[in-house]
């Protein structure tokens, strides 16, 4: 529907109803049998549950049948989450067809927007053989149509709103309180980059952040790729009054950085905080910020929230004991393992060769949700220590292994270990010895109620152990199917 040269993937349900209005002038011939039922006798409400299972290709199709289909298979609430493809359409077409799409009745309740990059901060330009960026300069038309995409998304019922990448400087500048009051009436709004580089100005999210009350709708923001290092501190702060907020790659100063860590040690309403893979970046020194603070602070910050997101060696090259010993992940793991809120943390990308076993173990057994995922940083043996730890005591309610081989580790203590998690996910291949231990040792004194062995085959297991097993998983409401396929059999839940 919206084609260039490259030939994207067309976006169904909303070019036809612009050109053709909505439906097929074609005629539709019914070979129904003297008992066989007809969709068009069906009500409504019965006609609008059955379409709300269709895919949004096939509901647009559908509302091209007839007037009847037409008129259900366009109600709002069947499109409230459709994706409009806003860049797509403002790149092949312009503002003026967004404007039109954002405008047809059956998107009046849509719940999320991605407006991303549709007028953007940042152009490239030609400039030694090569694509630079530049500032963008837009024309008062296109400054005032992106207000009027705003001004709709803003009477609309948006639980999710993207605005990354976009020139929102240069809309503060224009209207500078309707965008702080369209930011702070949405849950969950992405701002990454949309205020980045030299002659970009912060002071629109120094508006929100100002005017940001417990009362506020926002939750979630994305600052991300942000120049905030201007802000006042007092305003940083404030960031800790949201749940989830996402620092990947913003600029703030030391000052900043630790007034916002202390707030946060002390008592924060931020559940998950994301730095991802790219750090927050100290202004003066261009390194990692929360490397030039206080070990013992940004661990105690950090363990007083429930999820965090922090992986620094991002497609880092070398031997794992060519890395320094990282004292801040050091320091961070053994608070973790005393006393943490933690329930997640995403850290795989960081160098866990120097931490000793024993505090890798405690650290990851006091959480609630675990990944064990291969990483070259990790050893074997803070490996077996977590197991060992986590078939005697663990805080753990779910645990996934993405290993490709475990043949290297006893199938004993692989079982031992799983049977005490609620829930366990066996995303790897196991040996018979592998599985037919942890069925084995499934029994009245395990915790586990969920297990998914995925592809491993069961079928070799004795099957009274594998009844038995299958009987002990769901009991209390535990969940547990036994799939055959062939001659293999493979337990899942």
């Amino acid at each position: 529907m919206y084609k260039n040269s490259k030939a994207k993937k067309k976006s169904p349900g909303v070019d036809k109803e612009i050109t053709e209005g909505g439906y097929s002038s074609a005629r539709v011939y019914n070979f129904k049998g003297p008992e066989e039922p007809n969709l068009t006798d069906f009500p409504s409400d019965v006609l609008q549950r059955i379409f709300s299972y269709l895919p949004y290709s096939d509901l647009f199709t559908s509302s091209l049948v007839c007037r009847m289909f037409r008129d259900n298979a366009t109600v709002p609430v069947l499109w409230k989450k459709f994706p409009i493809p806003a860049d797509e359409i403002t790149q092949d077409d312009g503002l003026d067809r967004l404007l039109s799409v954002l405008k047809l009745p059956r998107f009046r309740t849509m719940q999320h927007l991605d407006l991303n990059r549709v007028f953007m901060a940042m152009a490239k330009k030609k400039k030694g053989g090569k694509n630079r960026p530049v500032l963008a300069v837009h024309s008062p038309d296109d400054e005032a149509k992106f207000l009027e995409v705003l001004e709709i998304a803003s009477n609309l019922p948006l639980t999710w709103l993207n605005l990354s990448y976009n020139d929102l400087p240069s809309v503060f500048v224009s209207s500078p309180q309707f965008l702080s009051r369209l930011i702070l009436k949405i849950p969950h709004v992405d701002l990454f980059a949309t205020c980045r580089g030299q002659g970009t100005s912060s002071d629109f999210i120094g508006n929100v952040l100002g005017n940001l009350t417990e009362a506020s709708a926002l939750h979630t923001v994305d600052l991300g790729g942000c120049d905030l290092d201007t802000l006042p501190i007092y305003l940083v702060t404030k960031l800790n009054y949201l749940t989830n907020v996402a620092l990947e790659g913003a600029f703030m100063t030391m000052e900043q950085a630790r007034a916002f860590l202390v707030d946060m040690a002390k008592g924060s309403k931020i559940k998950k905080f994301d730095i991802g893979c790219e750090l927050i970046v100290d202004k003066d020194t261009y390194s990692d910020v929360l490397e030039n603070l206080d070990p013992d602070l940004v661990a105690t910050a950090l363990n007083n929230l429930e999820h965090v997101v922090y992986n620094k060696l991002k497609d880092a090259k070398g031997d794992c004991c060519d890395f320094p010993p990282d004292l801040h992940l050091s320091r961070f793991l053994q608070v973790m393992g005393r006393n943490t809120k933690l329930k997640k943390v995403e850290m795989e990308e960081n160098n866990f060769f120097h931490v000793a076993p024993e505090v890798v173990a405690k650290a990851f057994n006091n959480l609630e949700h675990l990944e064990m995922k291969p990483n070259p940083f990790n050893t074997s043996a803070q490996i077996v220590a977590t197991l060992e730890l986590m078939a005697q005591k663990t805080r753990l309610k779910y645990v996934l292994f993405e290993y490709e081989d475990l043949s290297w580790l006893n199938p004993g203590l692989v079982a031992r270990a799983v049977v005490q998690v609620e829930q366990v996910d066996m995303k790897c291949s196991l040996s018979r010895a592998h599985v037919n231990a942890i069925l084995r040792e499934i029994g009245a004194s395990s915790r586990i109620r969920r297990l998914n062995l995925r592809d491993n085959d069961v079928s070799k297991v004795p099957a009274h152990v594998r009844d038995s097993a299958v009987k002990m998983l769901r009991r209390e409401g535990g969940v547990v199917k036994l799939k055959q396929k062939g001659k293999k059999l493979y337990l899942k839940c």
